[in-house]
């Protein structure tokens, strides 16, 4: 159980940490991606995208990991998975992938894979007490 606990508080960090990094530094973490932000809309949009959703997200990653780990395992796979599913589709549509893309692809397909095969592992229920008997 705690190491379903800890790759969910890596993902609650990681998605915290970017979030604010967009909030605070947008031109930065935009010009990381190669997405240009040249209006304020766009900047706005930006960070409210990159800074606000990865910040609600990864804070409730971070509410689960006190009260339902489990609930906070299938929030990394549905987020993790429909990026990587979008980032394919857009890949095939539009093509033109970088280094960087091609660094968060493999990323989620990792994330896919490891908490996918967490989450259809049973949990351990026995305590000591149960183990004695």
């Amino acid at each position: 159980m705690k190491i379903r606990k800890l790759i969910l508080a890596y993902y609650a960090v990681l998605f915290v940490a970017f979030g604010v990094l967009g909030l605070v530094v947008p031109s930065i973490v935009s010009t990381l991606i190669h997405y240009d932000i040249n209006s304020p809309g766009a900047t706005m949009e930006f960070m409210a995208t990159y800074g606000g959703l990865f910040l609600g997200v990864g804070g409730f990653m971070f509410y689960c990991i006190k009260s339902n780990t489990q609930t906070g395992l299938v929030c990394v796979l549905l987020t993790m998975g429909s990026m990587l599913i979008s980032r394919v589709i857009g890949f095939a549509s539009h093509g033109g992938a970088d280094y960087i893309q091609y660094i968060y692809l493999a990323g989620e397909l990792f994330t896919v894979v490891l908490v996918g095969f967490m989450l259809v592992q049973p949990t351990s229920t026995v305590t000591p007490d149960s183990a004695v008997s």
